[in-house]
């Protein structure tokens, strides 16, 4: 029979404890661990499509909110789009002229028109309403509207985008008055567009109303004119009959008499009387 022999640690010395098992199998080594999953990245997730000068600002400043993680830098609006529907980032900060003039403004708008639902904070620069009277359609009246220059502001940049990503809008106070004049002129310009479509409608005849009105037309028949003659005017003081027949027998005709013809033409069918 094995003999097990296990040695206890001793209180006064620093010998390690063994177990030794003759005659049996050893022991198995421990089970290694499973490796630990990679922690899920914390924070709403925020899109930034913006030129590059705007993005080395903001970048720094976006790093230092809490609660807030980037989730893509859209360098293009077609790459901003495609980010969209992979990445479903809860805000996309857009700059106004972010590639091209006005193309974020455009591509903020298509956007909108996805199935995914995100809040849009634009980036704008100072604004003239005269300057941008042309182009006041494109401003969407449910963003969050901020200038570049304010948004570098840590305090600023937190404070709209936890407001976005809690479905608040937010304006920049100073940017208020020029954002209300701009979507009262656009409003303004679709009352005007809707009331001269209802003032001139397009006319449009049906084809059954287009037959009613050919058949009610009646075609007047074509009445020949006659050229009537007055007989004192072919030969006044003189009764002409034309007959038409070439018996002559008993009748006086001479050379002079007169016929439609004229004198001396067609004398045979001119008969004078009394």
């Amino acid at each position: 029979m094995a003999r097990r022999v296990i040695r206890r640690r001793r209180p006064s010395g620093g010998r390690v404890v063994r177990r030794v098992v003759r005659g049996g199998s050893q022991a198995s080594a421990p089970a290694q661990q499973p490796a630990a999953a990679p922690a899920e990245a914390e924070g709403s997730p925020v899109l930034m499509a913006t030129s590059n000068l705007t993005r080395n600002l903001i970048l720094p400043k976006l790093a230092t909110v809490k609660d807030i993680r980037l989730s893509g830098l859209a360098d293009t609006p077609e790459s901003a789009l495609k980010m969209l529907v992979q990445d479903h980032p809860e805000v996309v900060v857009f700059d106004m002229d972010f590639g091209g003039e006005f193309v974020g403004l455009d591509t903020a708008r298509m956007m909108q028109k996805t199935r995914i639902r995100a809040a849009i904070v634009m980036l704008v620069p100072e604004m003239d309403v005269e300057a941008l009277r042309s182009q006041s359609r494109r401003f969407g009246s449910s963003w969050s509207y901020v200038k570049k220059t304010t948004a570098a502001r840590v305090d600023v940049l937190e404070t709209v985008l936890k407001s976005a990503i809690r479905g608040v809008q937010w304006i920049e106070p100073e940017l208020s008055r020029p954002l209300t004049a701009l979507w009262k002129i656009a409003d303004e310009a679709r009352d005007t567009e809707a009331a001269r479509a209802e003032a001139e409608p397009v006319a449009a005849t049906s084809p059954t109303k287009i037959r009613t009105a050919k058949k009610s037309v009646v075609q007047e028949p074509e009445i020949e004119e006659v050229e009537e003659y007055d007989e004192d005017e072919v030969a006044p003081g003189i009764k002409t009959r034309s007959t038409g027949d070439a018996a002559t027998d008993g009748l006086n005709i001479t050379s002079v008499s007169v016929g439609h013809g004229g004198i001396g033409s067609n004398v045979g069918k001119v008969r004078r009387t009394g």
